[in-house]
């Protein structure tokens, strides 16, 4: 297959969606297919089969209306759209065949991470127009989410068919993330100084979105008892500042450890007994997937896609917002009193539950969508 894939920027060994991009674009050159890569920054080497049409960079209030301008402009050139056979897009713009989420959807995100303000701002208000368009099924042929979650609120907000939408999950690097050895394990918690800790881990970039606060709190609230053996141990590279500050005020400064922004998270989940994540809203998670796989069962929201996968008194537990502090303390209480056997079950389970998520799999159930799609499209096109 001829294949254009929009993307604003192509950066190789990133994170996020430039990581998204990168896999699809290594693993669909494995499999023998031509792709094109629209975009205004192109960090790669163009090839045999992979090539680099350049975007003019974006201007005006709002440069996500203004990449979806350009780019839209660049494909009409000349006719160059018809010259693919499919037109697949990881960010907002109209028309193309196939559409990747990426990203929150904005009309969900808006009232999470900005003030109830912030809607008549121009360029939210540009954005969710965008958005709105681009999920128009005149304007999209098939939409690609990464969790039923997504795919529930896309219904919600746009009537998007149900039928168009497919769920494929993101996969997980098992060669990276799995289980320790107890004697791993140990080693891993004697290089933390938190050996003899029942150790609760957050890992997040932003840790607002995240509930890093509503973790802080929920520590606050734990049993006496047990939050003198807590550790919260923070991985990521926010300000610490405010959620320091409200550790103080909650008087629970010494049950957190900042670590940082980390490359190997695994050594801090195997030095982990929980992985406490109270998010407010993400399409899928991958961060649970990655815990999971190294054997630390997972606390977190109904609000994040990734809770798809967490089996209650298995894997982990779930509340159904993260403003449930006193179930998340709860939990956390409860699970830290909780008999060895007991976590070496759940870890058991936790490791279990991520062994179909792999990115081979993910890459193959995107190849047969894309194969489908292009064979209804020729038929279409006979017609």
């Amino acid at each position: 297959m001829k294949i254009a894939l929009i993307r604003k920027k192509y950066l190789p060994g990133r994170g996020g969606a430039e990581k998204v991009a990168e896999r699809f674009v290594t693993s669909f050159l494995q499999k023998g297919h031509e792709i094109t890569v629209f975009s205004e920054v192109f960090n790669a080497d163009e090839a045999d089969n992979l090539h680099w049409v350049k975007v003019p960079r974006g201007t005006g209030l709002s440069k996500t209306s203004s990449f979806h301008r350009h780019v839209q402009n660049c494909l009409n050139k000349d006719n160059l759209r018809e010259r693919f056979d499919i037109v697949y897009s990881l960010c907002r713009t109209f028309p193309v065949d196939i559409f990747r989420i990426t990203e929150q959807l904005h009309v969900e995100w808006l009232p999470l991470g900005y003030s109830c303000l912030a809607r008549f701002n121009p360029r939210h208000r540009s954005i969710l127009k965008l958005e709105k368009r681009t999920f128009n099924p005149e304007n999209t042929g098939l939409v690609i989410a990464n969790s039923k979650l997504i795919k529930k609120q896309l219904i919600k907000h746009y009537k998007y068919p149900k039928d168009r939408i497919k769920v494929v999950y993101n996969g997980i690097n098992h060669k990276l993330f799995y289980p320790a050895s107890p004697e791993e394990k140990l080693e891993a918690r004697k290089k933390l100084h938190i050996t003899d800790r029942f150790v609760c881990m957050f890992a997040a970039g932003n840790f607002k979105i995240k509930g890093l606060g509503e973790a802080i709190k929920a520590i606050s609230k734990v049993s006496p008892d047990v939050r003198r053996k807590i550790t919260l141990l923070v991985v990521g590279g926010d300000k610490p500042q405010p959620f320091l500050k409200m550790a103080e005020k909650l008087g629970v400064t010494e049950n957190l450890v900042f670590a940082g922004r980390q490359k190997n998270m695994r050594e801090y989940f195997i030095a982990s007994d929980l992985f406490l994540y109270p998010s407010h809203y993400e399409t899928f998670g991958n961060v649970v997937l990655e815990a999971c796989a190294c054997g630390v069962p997972v606390v977190t929201t109904r609000q994040i896609g990734a809770a798809e996968v967490i089996k209650e008194n298995s894997n982990g537990f779930l509340v159904s917002s993260p403003d449930r502090v006193n179930r998340l303390a709860d939990i956390v209480s409860a699970y830290a009193k909780l008999p060895r056997d007991e976590h070496v079950r759940f870890a058991a389970d936790a490791v279990e539950s991520t062994k179909d998520f792999t990115w081979e799999k993910h890459i193959d159930g995107l190849e047969r969508i894309f194969k489908d799609y292009c064979a209804r499209k020729k038929k279409s096109n006979q017609k």
